[in-house]
């Protein structure tokens, strides 16, 4: 069923076994995984099918440390969430990822990632994958030599690619047709209320910007709003605990992460070493694919440096995500005509339209990589006439910092909440994530007769952006002091309310997060459906 929340009576009650509170990749996962599973299941959804400004307004919030994109400009507010204008880059996080790093404050996971993989075949098929294949062995065949690196310290992955599939277009029908699941949109959460004397969700209090007011009870709840709005969600949430839901131990908003994408070195390349083709996208029949270099395990280990990906581009590679952080009121209108042609038989024109407006966005980024990559070789030392150079693009893990967090702003927006207020820096133990790298790299090729690395740039980090891809607010841990949900996503001091997405990250990897909190949302989607139909006095 499909309701529109601004029709729905001001104090109308609706209740369900599961409320999920947001209609990203994360929050239709755990809808559709469910089903037909006999659990009644209210999916809120606080945008409408397509992009409109007022509700995009909500993300609204400030800006403190390094340079970010506008809030209001890098996650959509609409069903179908960051899926509805992503790049399709899918690759789980390395097992590495989810240890304890004994030199890395706050590293390591309640759980491994051997718990994730029974979901990732399942995760695949979500995102129009031909399988769940990502290691280099299944697609060596069908790709270009990478750079001969073998006894280094580094290795050659794959990234899958989506066909940018947009869950709310692909997957709406389904979950509108489900008659246990009520999609609303237009729906905003604006408080979630405990019962008397209680540690369990009694009640979300929910708005539209027309006015109307109404209630769900949920037997369970899972917030699944992306990172900076489930902080924000929690800590907002303070009638009932004035710190907010869950933040008992002052954890909800802290340790933001994100990828820092910069090009920060260039790589100058001997006849020896080939070309590039390998980290180009290939596009072939039944499946696209991205070669990326990455450090080993062990020399992550020995050099006690940060994860990373780095991929060999063209000398004029643009920097950055086209459009990202533009003002919602120039871009939408874009996007809704956009979204509209790929619907229908149009979609390869709406395809080759948006590269072509990519490209045109992005010329000024090129020319400003291509004369980087110029500085470079006449800085080189010994370079042959025939050596050839290349940009090395860096999307590179970031510390978890407590430092790095989201809080409430003074200012409120047209529902009455407090705006996010996002602290975030880069720290010296990022930017050594990767100068350190650049190094051994540099050592590495040089020793194999492959070229020399050059730079970085003297100004390279004022140009790091993030990808942008929001983790780590309600982290994941086995500690209540450290995190702010459990092994299980649930929040460790209110009994039926759980977190989805990547806010419970609690490292972020290389690897983009898409792929990762899938799996965990799927995960999550079992748990809830074993507690709630193994225990049935949950559901009264």
């Amino acid at each position: 069923m499909l309701i529109d929340a601004r029709e729905v009576s001001t104090g109308k009650e609706f209740a369900c076994d599961l409320c999920v509170v947001g209609a990203g990749p994360a929050g239709i996962a755990i809808a559709d995984r469910l089903r037909g599973s006999g659990l009644s299941v209210v999916l809120l959804e606080s945008g409408g099918r397509n992009v409109d400004v007022p509700s995009q307004g909500l993300y609204c919030g400030e800006i403190r440390g390094h340079g970010y994109y506008r809030l209001d400009a890098c996650r959509w507010r609409l069903f179908g969430g960051g899926t509805t204008r992503w790049g399709g880059w899918c690759r789980p996080l390395e097992a590495v990822d989810f240890t304890e790093r004994g030199w890395l404050p706050y590293s390591g996971w309640p759980i491994t990632a051997q718990a994730l993989e029974p979901y990732e075949a399942d995760a695949a098929r979500l995102f129009e994958l031909p399988n769940a294949r990502f290691d280099l062995d299944a697609w060596r065949h069908r790709l270009a030599d990478p750079l001969p690196l073998e006894a280094s310290h580094f290795e050659h992955v794959v990234f899958q690619h989506s066909p940018e599939t947009d869950f709310g277009q692909r997957y709406g029908a389904r979950l509108f047709g489900a008659a246990n699941i009520t999609t609303m949109l237009h729906a905003n959460l604006t408080q979630i209320r405990l019962a008397a004397g209680s540690s369990r969700v009694s009640e979300l209090q929910v708005a539209t910007l027309t006015g109307r007011h109404f209630m769900v009870r949920p037997t369970v709840v899972v917030l699944a709003a992306g990172a900076i709005e489930n902080a924000r969600l929690l800590l907002a949430s303070g009638a009932d605990r004035p710190a907010g839901l869950g933040n008992e131990s002052d954890m909800v908003g802290r340790c933001f992460m994100e990828h820092l994408h910069v090009v920060a070195g260039h790589l100058l390349m001997s006849e020896r070493a080939g070309n590039n083709d390998f980290c180009a996208k290939t596009i072939l029949e039944d499946v696209r694919l991205r070669g990326v270099i990455t450090p080993t395990v062990a020399a992550l280990d020995r050099h006690r440096l940060l994860a990373t990906s780095i991929a060999v581009e063209n000398p004029s590679h643009a920097m950055g995500t086209p459009f990202v952080g533009w003002p919602p009121a120039i871009t939408f209108p874009a996007v809704r005509w956009y979204r509209t042609l790929r619907q229908g038989s149009l979609k390869p024109v709406a395809n080759g339209l948006k590269i072509l407006a990519q490209r045109m966005q992005m010329l000024r980024s090129q020319a400003r990589t291509w004369n980087m990559s110029r500085v470079a070789r006449s800085q080189a030392l010994g370079a042959s006439s025939s050596d050839r150079i290349y940009s090395l693009y860096f999307r590179a893990e970031q510390a978890p910092d407590p430092a790095n967090r989201v809080t409430l702003s003074e200012r409120r927006d047209a529902l009455d909440l407090p705006r996010s207020r996002l602290e975030w820096r880069v720290n010296p133990i990022d930017i050594a994530g990767i100068t350190g790298w650049l190094a051994v790299l540099d050592r590495d090729v040089r020793a194999r007769g492959l070229g020399q690395v050059v730079g970085p740039p003297d100004d390279w980090q004022r140009h790091i952006n993030g990808g942008p891809h929001h983790m780590g607010t309600t982290r994941m841990s086995a500690d209540p002091r450290h995190g702010v949900v459990d092994a299980d996503c649930r929040v460790h001091s209110v009994e039926n309310l759980y977190v989805a997405g990547s806010s419970v990250f609690a490292t972020g990897g290389y690897a983009n997060p898409t792929f990762t909190l899938v799996t965990l949302a799927l995960r999550l989607a079992d748990t809830l459906r074993r507690r709630l139909q193994a225990t049935p006095q949950m559901r009264q």
